[in-house]
């Protein structure tokens, strides 16, 4: 079970890009402002929760905060890809997306004994070129963004 959980992971958002053509360098870079979301407030939005008398663990909503964003954003920019090189583009950088949402999620899902992914075959793997993973990601994702804001537009030039 948790080798199928950890390739649901990884290959999810590769999956969703594909179907969908979504602009996974944006779902990248959300995915990246979850995570960090969840590392640094997850306390204070937990105490929030309580206050408000919602009974919510920090696994459960860390797991929101990781997920949510990546989703939607996929999910809102469906047909935003184009075929041809930067397409392959988006897929390799969604499969980054799917390797740092496991990474991510891996040690969450742990602690609130929902899945073990940790306990899968390839996780050691996957932890190994995590570096790859989140710099391959990154890079290409600001790359394939910044390209589209240097395309020089023609200018019309008034007689």
């Amino acid at each position: 079970m948790a080798d199928i959980s950890l390739a649901i992971l990884v290959f999810g958002p590769l999956a969703i890009t594909f179907l969908l053509k979504s602009n996974a360098a944006l779902s990248f870079l959300a995915l990246c402002a979850g995570f960090v979301v969840s590392t640094s407030a997850i306390g204070d939005l937990t105490h929030l929760l309580s206050e408000a008398n919602l009974s919510v663990t920090d696994s459960t909503l860390a797991t929101i905060i990781i997920a949510v964003p990546l989703v939607v954003t996929l999910l809102l920019t469906r047909k935003a890809s184009t075929r041809g090189f930067k397409f392959w583009l988006q897929l390799a950088i969604a499969l980054c997306a799917g390797g740092l949402l496991a990474l991510s999620l891996g040690p969450v899902l742990n602690t609130s004994g929902q899945f073990n992914i940790t306990d899968a075959r390839y996780w050691g793997d996957l932890q190994k070129i995590q570096s790859w993973v989140i710099s391959g990601g990154a890079l290409l994702s600001l790359l394939l963004i910044w390209s589209k804001a240097l395309k020089k537009k023609p200018s019309k030039k008034h007689k």
